[in-house]
């Protein structure tokens, strides 16, 4: 028989567990919730509707949820999961932070053991009901290596292997990632034990792990065991494509296996003949489950491009979150020095997996992963790869821009010339100016079409998605996000409310300023400080100011630095004399005025071997400028002189120079302009007059 990841009524019997002892609710989401009753038992649906979205909007705690659980009739239950839409969706949400209560499991390994004692050796029902509950809804995870050891050939008691198979399948889905790896077991019974368990318990999940025991045991029990198991975990019999579904499943966060409750603080891992865990982010758990089932699809199949690809990704993404994580001030403890040592398994997986784990992302639009593996190209690619060039013509710029650094890069370093098409890409990112970008979560067509026309009115990119699910999807994929912007009705199975808090939850995406759209003022109320405001009309966006005139960070001092590399880049390549970087000469120029020193200085490093003297007006003003840091006036003076050395005589120009020489600028700036001055064309007269006036007695 095949069940359910989590079906209701098992739901609302865990969660009746008489185990449990929390602390009174908020009055006001409780009170919320009785008006939402009453109004739904009155038929008036649509301000119930109201009611249950302000529930949310209270965010009341999980152990606030599970008291509401308890505390209401199952029928209202089930009333809510018959009405479908947004009723249905409220309703799984606070069943998911009812369930997340009992998710916060301790490894309080006596009480565990006291209460599988009572489960092996009591003869009273209703006394192991309450203890198998206890387990469930208190440790849950942790109390799977006490009843796995039961599940052991050597274990003489037959009544508690079969009490313990027993409890396990009554806790389900919880319990279902540390049985997973029991089944490295060397013990053939409790490896067949495990999958009449997973059998029974019918997770989806299992059916990578099952079908590989089914392809690899030695014992033929096992083998039947598995089989049986698989297929009642909805296996279609290819062990290794399923472990590479998985893991894109999890890097992608997917549902299919990863849902609000199926997020955990730790891994687990067979070792020593036993079952271990290790604590994790939640950041990176979905990478680190993926990373598992990538490893393990290279086991069946170590020949497996897919699965090296996988792993390189993983471990990509591993190391860019926790780094993200400590610059946002996250503790990661020694989880950093442990990452970095991931990247001997981007080393080692080879130009051919991170090129094809490339292909994946500009196929589905994983522009921050993609954008981390064009970076790792350009370390280890010696020549341009598919990949790359693939990702030279990404819908995103920030992968097209790393793309064609990691192109020119392994271009100079050959020798040859860098395509046009890199050089168009080099000069699109360095002289591109950073534009604000916000993301739109909400279903109302009306609203939205109203909202993405005042952002675009203020010269911001509006990026739009009609359902949670979708939005969130999306979020994952763009980069430099500056605001988001969440609708009170989200559509789909996703409330406003799982927006919210997976956007609190996620990092990277945690600091990105979040605002409700609702005219709906009781709502808007309800939520509070959770989002940094709310806009009510969405033809009137001025709440939004603040956010657009701050000053770059994040990933947009990212999208600042990409361009710096791209100036760089083209500077390299102008130096080296393979590549024609002429054409960019004009995008370089254009930054000079508005952007910082880590753009304008390479700019102008490139100015020097490309410019002309169509360019020189935008160097004087940085050279004239003693608002600008002495290191850019420098450099726009060397770009000068060169410029004049190749031109000729350039109209007015001596002039301008020989003001900054005789100002009271910085002397490394007069000498540099006197440097400039010196190459360009002056009749002798000038030039002397020029000398006298910078004449200096040393002994005075």
């Amino acid at each position: 028989m095949i069940h359910s990841r989590r079906t209701l009524a098992f739901a609302l019997a865990a969660l009746a567990a008489p185990s449990f002892s929390f602390a009174a609710p908020v009055q006001d989401a409780t009170s919320l919730f009785n008006e939402a009753k009453t109004l739904l038992a009155q038929g008036d649906n649509d301000a119930a509707l109201a009611k249950l979205q302000q529930v949310l909007a209270a965010d009341p705690s999980q152990e606030e949820a599970y008291q509401l659980w308890v505390d209401t009739d199952t029928q209202v239950w089930l009333d809510l999961m018959v009405q479908g839409g947004e009723y249905q969706a409220i309703a799984k949400r606070l069943q998911e932070r009812a369930t997340l209560a009992r998710q916060a499991r301790r490894n309080d390994q006596d009480t565990i053991n006291a209460l599988c004692d009572t489960i092996k050796n009591s003869d009273d029902a209703v006394e192991r009901r309450q203890a198998i509950d206890a387990l469930a809804g208190n440790h849950g995870p942790f109390a799977v290596p006490r009843l796995a050891r039961a599940l052991r050939g050597d274990q003489a008691n037959n009544d508690w292997r079969i009490r313990a198979m027993h409890t396990l399948q009554e806790m389900e889905v919880d319990v279902v990632p540390p049985l997973l790896e029991a089944l490295n077991t060397e013990d053939a019974m409790q490896r067949r034990h495990l999958c009449m368990t997973l059998m029974n318990i019918g997770d989806t999940r299992a059916a990578a792990t099952l079908e590989g025991v089914a392809a690899t045991d030695s014992d033929g029990s096992v083998v039947q065991a598995a089989k049986r198991a698989a297929a009642a975990c909805g296996s279609q019999g290819d062990a290794v494509a399923l472990f590479l579904k998985d893991g894109d499943d999890y890097h992608f966060r997917r549902n299919t296996v990863l849902r609000a409750f199926d997020y955990s603080s730790v891994i687990w891992t067979w070792e020593g003949g036993d079952l271990q865990f290790h604590e994790v982010p939640r950041a990176i758990y979905n990478n680190e489950m993926a990373k598992k089932s990538y490893y393990a699809a290279m086991s069946l199949a170590p020949t497996s491009l897919d699965a090296a690809a996988g792993i390189a990704r993983e471990s990509t993404d591993i190391q860019a979150k926790l780094a993200l994580l400590a610059d946002n001030g996250v503790d990661v403890g020694d989880l950093a020095d442990k990452a970095a040592i991931g990247e001997l398994a981007v080393a080692a997986a080879g130009v051919a997996a991170l090129d094809h784990a490339l292909i994946w992302s500009v196929r589905q639009d994983d522009n921050a992963t993609g954008a981390r593996l064009c970076a790792a190209l350009a370390r280890q690619a010696h020549a341009p790869t598919p990949g790359l060039e693939a990702a030279l013509d990404a819908s995103d710029p920030s992968m097209r821009g790393e793309a064609a650094v990691a192109l020119a890069h392994i271009a100079h370093h050959a020798g040859v010339a860098a395509s046009p098409n890199v050089v168009a890409a080099l000069t699109e990112a360095a002289g591109r100016e950073v534009v604000r970008i916000a993301a739109v979560i909400d279903a109302d067509a009306d609203r939205t079409s109203a909202l993405m026309g005042s952002l675009e009115a203020k010269g911001v990119l509006a990026n739009h998605r009609g359902s949670g699910s979708q939005g969130l999807s999306m979020l994952m994929r763009i980069p430099g996000v500056d605001v988001i912007l969440v609708g009170d009705r989200t559509g789909g199975n996703t409330t406003t409310d799982e927006v919210l808090t997976t956007l609190a939850d996620t990092a990277g995406l945690n600091t990105i300023p979040v605002y409700l759209v609702t005219s709906d003022e009781e709502l808007g109320d309800a939520y509070g400080d959770r989002v940094a405001g709310v806009v009510s009309d969405a033809g009137d966006i001025s709440a939004l100011d603040e956010v657009f005139g701050e000053s770059l960070t994040g990933d947009r001092a990212v999208a600042d630095a990409l361009a710096a590399r791209c100036a760089g880049a083209l500077a390299t390549l102008g130096a080296a004399g393979h590549t024609d970087v002429a054409g960019a000469a004009n995008a370089l120029a254009s930054t000079l005025a508005f952007r910082n020193d880590g753009v304008t200085l390479p700019a102008m490093s490139a100015l020097e071997i490309i410019g002309s003297t169509d360019h020189v007006g935008s160097l004087l003003t940085v050279l004239s400028n003693d608002e600008r840091s002495d290191e850019a006036r420098m450099a726009a003076a060397d770009a000068i002189g060169a410029i004049a050395s190749r031109s000729g005589a350039i109209a007015g120009l001596a002039a301008d120079l020989a003001a900054v020489v005789e100002s009271d600028s910085e002397l490394g700036v007069r000498v540099a302009a006197a440097r400039a001055l010196g190459r360009t064309t002056m009749d002798a007269a000038e030039r002397a007059a020029l000398l006298q006036r910078v004449r200096i007695h040393v002994s005075e």
